[in-house]
Parts: C-alpha cells; sequence; structure tokens
C-alpha cells in the first residue's frame, strides 16, 4: 500500500488528500492485476487508477473512448476519470489498476478542498469556519455561505453556571457551542418548577426558534462547563440563515401538491390546537417534540408545515430542515387558508384563537 500512496501522491488529484483519507480510499478500492486482454468490471462514475500497464475503454458498439498507460517508473499514475454506462474496459498489456468508487472519491477531494480552502483563511475566520463546518445547520450550505456566517460571528468566553439565554428573554442571537457544555430548562407545566430536558454539547446550537417565530424564549440555556460560543445576531440570522433554511408557499401552491401527493401537511400547533380546527389529511406534531418526531418521518417526501399564522412553522420547517428533511412553510398559515378545515368550532367566528 505505501508504494500505491506514494504514486498517487505525486499525482495533482490526489496530492492535497490527508495520508490517513488516502489509505482509507486505497483499502476500499478494489485492486487488479491481469494480463493483456483481460476485462476489468466498473460501474458508472467509477474512477480507474493505472499504476503500471495500459488499459483502454471502448463503448457498447465498439468506438474507442479512451486509452490510458502508466509506466511503474513514471512519476505519475494514469487516470480514467469516468466510466460511461455501457462501457467496456480491456488490459493493453500485463498492468496493475485500482478501481475506486466515484462518488466516495469526490466526497474525499471535496473535504480536502474544504481543508486547504479554510487554511488560507485569516486566522480568527478560519478557526471559527473549522468550528461550523461540521455543524448543523452548517453542515448542509456551501463553504462559501459558512465563510460569511464566520465573518458575522462573534465569540463568547462563558463560565459554568451562566445563563445565556433565560426564559421569557427577548431572543436577539443565535449560538453554537464551540468548547464547553450547557443544560436546556422549561418550566414544568404542572407546576411551574424548572426541569432540565436537555444536555447540548460542542457542536450544538441554540436560540434559532424565539429568532424564527419573532417571541420569547422558552427555555433557559445555562452553562454546566465553561467553554466559548459563537454568536451570531439576529439580524444577521435572518439574512444568513434563516433565508437559506425557510421558504414560504401560497395556499394556491400548497393545495396543490397536497391533492397530488406531492407533499404532506404538519401540523405544528399543539395537539389540543390540531383536535379544534385544522387542515384536512394533516398530522400533528408540536413545534415542542418536532426535533423527536421528525426523526420517524421519510425523507424522501416533502412537507408543508403549519400553524396559525405562519410564526411557529418557520421554526419547525427550519429544524425538520436541519434534519433532512424537505420542508416548507405554508405562507400565512391557517388564517390565510381558503380551502377546506375541518374540527369542531369552539366559538362561532370559526378559527380558535392561539
Amino acid at each position: 500500500m505505501t508504494s500505491v500512496a506514494t504514486k498517487l501522491k505525486n499525482s495533482s488529484m490526489f496530492s492535497r488528500i490527508s495520508e490517513a483519507a488516502l489509505a482509507s480510499l486505497i483499502e476500499n478500492a478494489i485492486q487488479v492485476s491481469g494480463e493483456a486482454s483481460a476485462r476489468i468490471s466498473a460501474r458508472p462514475a467509477d474512477v480507474i487508477i493505472v499504476l503500471d500497464g495500459g488499459i483502454e475503454m471502448k463503448s457498447r458498439e465498439g468506438k474507442l473512448l479512451a486509452r490510458v498507460n502508466a509506466d511503474r517508473g513514471a512519476g505519475e499514475p494514469g487516470v480514467l476519470h469516468a466510466v460511461p454506462p455501457g462501457a467496456h474496459l480491456t488490459l493493453t498489456r500485463k498492468s496493475d489498476v485500482l478501481v475506486v468508487d466515484g462518488a466516495v472519491l469526490d466526497e474525499v477531494l471535496s473535504h480536502a478542498h474544504q481543508n486547504h480552502s479554510i487554511a488560507s483563511l485569516e486566522d480568527g475566520v478560519g478557526s471559527r469556519v473549522a468550528s461550523l463546518i461540521h455543524t448543523q445547520p452548517f453542515t448542509q450550505m456551501t463553504l462559501d455561505q459558512i465563510c460569511h456566517c464566520a465573518e458575522a460571528m462573534t465569540r463568547r468566553a462563558v463560565n459554568a453556571g451562566e445563563d445565556v439565554i433565560r426564559y421569557a428573554g427577548t431572543g436577539d442571537a443565535f449560538y453554537v457551542i464551540e468548547t464547553g457544555e450547557a443544560e436546556v430548562w422549561r418550566p414544568d407545566p404542572r407546576n411551574g418548577q424548572p426541569v432540565k430536558v436537555a444536555t447540548l454539547s460542542a457542536g450544538a446550537c441554540f436560540g434559532e426558534e424565539a429568532l424564527l417565530r419573532g417571541g420569547l424564549r422558552n427555555a433557559t440555556v445555562r452553562m454546566s462547563k465553561p467553554g466559548s460560543l459563537l454568536c451570531l445576531a439576529v439580524s444577521d440570522f435572518d439574512q444568513l440563515i434563516a433565508s437559506h433554511f425557510v421558504n414560504e408557499i401560497s395556499p394556491d401552491i400548497a393545495n396543490s401538491m397536497v391533492s397530488r401527493r406531492q407533499a404532506e401537511l404538519i401540523d405544528c400547533r399543539y395537539d389540543d390546537e390540531h383536535a379544534a380546527w385544522r387542515i384536512p389529511g394533516s398530522r400533528s406534531m408540536p413545534l415542542e417534540s418536532v426535533r423527536s418526531q421528525a426523526l420517524q418521518l421519510d425523507k424522501g417526501r416533502s412537507y408543508i408545515v403549519y400553524c396559525r399564522t405562519g410564526k411557529r412553522s418557520r421554526a419547525a420547517a427550519f429544524l425538520m430542515r436541519q434534519l433532512g428533511l424537505t420542508a416548507t412553510v405554508l405562507r400565512g398559515g391557517m388564517a390565510e387558508w381558503p380551502y377546506a378545515i375541518e374540527g369542531i368550532r369552539d366559538d362561532e367566528h370559526g378559527v380558535p384563537s392561539l
């Protein structure tokens, strides 16, 4: 493996890949040795690396598409970058080749490019990008978008026992835990006493719900271990993150998509609100339970989230998008829904007050 890795490292394509990533790539590749005229099996989009020898690729009709050669004494291997569907691969002489999964190679090269790009950034921005790049929701953003977020963020040192946000306080920032640990406390609805509902470690983010709903904080987040936070002001959050994850569609488009079974409706109000008045066929998933219940949803489907006016559904759709789901917001919520609704009226004016 050492000689193979050394030869690949001399190639411009593999020169920026770390030794560990390159070793893993080689380990998971298929290494084939054969004589002239031997056939090589490969899938479309696989990458063929000729370490020594030669290979030619012909179309299904027998037309020559490419020929690659490499000598063991040469500085670089020969690379056949893609295998079209139906192509035939044949060794032209005694050869040693690697068949590499193209999707895996692209992922490794993309990661290497990101690391190289981060290393070239100004120290403060680069360290913030390095903290964000593997953290939700930033894993679904481009490197350029992450850089813009990192440039707008500030770093804040925090102590154990410090309340970063307080229940019923005004939402003014979005936070990412860079180092340290925090606890989430909410009042028990039965007696009002604070109850710990979650522990957040490095890489976790919080504070987005109040920003998306435009309301007050629904929990207290208290540091249980000292560390540092990356903070993004509400105006930057709206411009750089929320606009990327929260999309709205009109009632007309939503009704058409649901009618054609192109999307499913999610009601993020409380269960009793859903029972009283709802859009037919919608599934109840209260905002407070989205993080857990949405894990059971099919990532191959599209979802349209609604509430009374569209504020809570913005937060719910954002959380669902973080989980890799396709979720949009019903513009205006039930208040602007002109189509069928069902349930039990609890007042003479129709939709219950929320």
